[in-house]
């Protein structure tokens, strides 16, 4: 046999090359072909019957392998919500962009008879995620309400009404512990006014009790001259005294270390203070506070208020008694602290 030339093997090869060339041109093209065809809906077949597509996957009208798709896609470039459209949290996709509500419907200057069974808490901050700060005990949108707490005569308070309040929303609920499930309160974003409701908070300042003012004992009335008595007294009080405790000019005794005042300087700047004796009595009334129920809200035996009883003792609310009482402000009555703040 004749053997072929190095010139007849190269045309050979190039010509092999060119057969394989162009049999995968027309196999590329039949592919692509196909596809199109199937993909416009002109050439279904049942080739495929048994495929894993899912109708709802594939464009409405659109036929692939023997499935017609079923999904059909929004088309959002006529819509024209806004983020104070929409409720606020809530997300919406307009004009193709997806944007997050600012809507609040604002809470009625109608009274919310807060009670036992009408819980409302507190998100002091108007923004972001929901924060419980403390539990509303009152609100000053109703009508001037008066009561008494126990039933040793010293529970008597009255909860002024007020005007030109600020707005607030229902921010969502809670259903943590302490007083039970409610609602979540907050205020709108800068909105002027009166604060509408009296806070108290969900915990003590921590685990132990405390001086109310140890070495001040005999001289209150040389402090402060006897502090009010009566509800929305509370944060007068309390800055009135921490003036009073912070003076290194007034002659009543060192500070001790286990005093109150010592221990809330950046709580009162923050707007909390100690709640006055007719404001625990509101506080223990509208949620019936009794001598046998009050651990299960989280209460200890007794805390001290801001309001001065006489020259040597001061107000305090005694749950273990069911009662407003009062205690000598040296070490053989110490008491347990929780702050309150209105919003």
């Amino acid at each position: 046999m004749k053997k072929l030339s190095k010139k007849q093997k190269l045309i050979g090869f190039i010509a092999i090359l060119i057969v394989t060339i162009l049999i995968a041109i027309i196999i590329t093209t039949s592919i692509v072909n196909n596809n199109q065809v199937a993909n416009e809906g002109y050439a279904a077949t049942t080739a495929n019957a048994d495929s894993k597509l899912i109708a709802n996957y594939i464009k409405k009208g659109i036929t692939i392998g023997g499935i017609t798709g079923t999904l059909e896609t929004l088309d959002t470039s006529d819509a024209t919500a806004k983020p104070e459209d929409i409720a606020l949290g809530k997300t919406a996709y307009v004009k193709g962009e997806k944007i997050t509500g600012t809507y609040v419907e604002s809470i009625s200057n109608e009274d919310l008879q807060i009670s036992a069974d009408n819980i409302y808490y507190a998100d002091l901050d108007s923004s972001g995620e929901i924060s419980v700060d403390g539990v509303i005990f009152a609100d000053l949108a109703g009508a001037k309400e008066s009561g008494t707490w126990g039933t040793n005569g010293m529970g008597e308070y009255t909860i002024p009404s007020e005007t030109n309040l600020k707005q607030y929303y229902i921010k969502g609920e809670y259903t943590g512990q302490h007083l039970g499930p409610g609602k979540v309160i907050a205020p709108v974003e800068e909105t002027s006014g009166n604060d509408r409701f009296y806070v108290m908070a969900l915990e003590d300042i921590d685990s132990s009790t405390h001086y109310w003012y140890y070495n001040a004992t005999e001289k209150l009335d040389n402090i402060i001259a006897y502090t009010e008595d009566d509800f929305s007294k509370g944060k007068e009080n309390t800055r009135y005294v921490n003036n009073k405790w912070n003076d290194p000019t007034l002659p009543y005794g060192e500070h001790n270390s286990n005093d109150i005042w010592g221990l809330i300087q950046d709580k009162i700047e923050d707007g909390w203070f100690v709640p006055s004796k007719s404001e625990w009595a509101a506080f223990g009334a509208t949620f019936e506070i009794t001598s046998s129920n009050y651990p299960k809200f989280g209460l200890k035996d007794g805390y001290w208020s801001s309001s001065q009883y006489n020259t040597y003792c001061a107000y305090l609310a005694a749950f273990d008694g069911g009662v407003i009482s009062y205690g000598s402000v040296t070490i053989d009555s110490n008491r347990y602290i929780r702050l309150a703040t209105t919003f």
